[in-house]
């Protein structure tokens, strides 16, 4: 199943947001680098991880985790 625009466009955010900081994104950083409201980007993240691409840590900031191997050892 592929991904639509958005969703893809919120995975790549994380992606290069990791690769520029080491570190997960928060939320809000999502939400001002894809230019959307944070329940969307709660949205975003759920699919993201109902697809297996990330996971997450309930109640924990900046806890999401990139699960594709490449992406770990960035």
């Amino acid at each position: 199943m592929s991904m639509d625009q958005v969703t893809s466009q919120v995975y790549e955010f994380i992606r290069a947001y990791f690769r520029e900081h080491g570190f997960s994104p928060s939320f809000r950083d999502i939400s001002r680098g894809c230019h959307m409201s944070t329940s969307n980007v709660v949205r975003y993240l759920d699919r993201l991880e109902a697809r297996g691409l990330i996971s997450r840590e309930l109640n924990k900031p900046r806890s999401i985790a990139l699960l594709d191997e490449e992406e770990q050892h960035v």
